[in-house]
């Protein structure tokens, strides 16, 4: 009888044993997945990586204008999130509430898409206004970038959406 009392403790102790080395393996398994889904993330979104720019408010920059579709096709200037480049800096026009107004934390670029990141700054829970006011900035590339190598212009909102924003047809003069 003590015989096979024994013969079953010996049997747990070898399945704990195996059971903390599967333990063990799936630990790895899932600090491994964790490292490849950081990569993928930084290398599909940017991250920190990339060409940094330099950027300002300037207040002197013309608004933006987008021509208009249909029958009576003019040349509007209008409020919105646009794009423009120009001979040495891209002009970035925010649209937003006056109070607390849109700041950039960072402008990154990555050659690869032709890409220009726009992360904004988390300002917090803080009160806003319902108007609409324009923010024209003045993005200026690194040394061995050229304006004309940007293709596309995403902006990177506080909550952390993504969204592509439209390049206008042009300056309001």
């Amino acid at each position: 009888m003590e015989d096979k009392h024994l013969y079953r403790e010996t049997q747990w102790d070898v399945s704990a044993e195996e059971s903390r080395a599967h333990h063990g393996l799936v630990a790895i398994g899932f600090a491994v997945l964790a490292v490849l889904v950081i990569a993928f993330c930084i290398w599909t979104f940017g991250g920190r990586g990339g060409a940094a720019w330099e950027f300002e408010a300037d207040d002197s920059l013309p608004i933006m204008t987008v021509r208009s579709t249909g029958g009576n096709a003019n040349t509007l200037a209008v409020p919105g999130d646009y794009w423009y480049p120009c001979d040495e800096f891209v002009q970035l026009q925010l649209s937003g509430g006056s109070i607390p107004g849109e700041e950039i934390e960072r402008v990154t670029y990555d050659a690869t898409f032709k890409t220009l990141t726009v992360k904004l700054k988390d300002q917090g829970d803080v009160p806003t206004t319902m108007d609409i006011a324009l923010t024209e900035w003045r993005l200026e590339p690194p040394s061995g970038v050229a304006v004309s190598e940007v293709e596309h212009v995403k902006i990177v909102y506080q909550d952390g959406s993504t969204n592509g924003i439209a390049k206008a047809d042009g300056l309001a003069e």
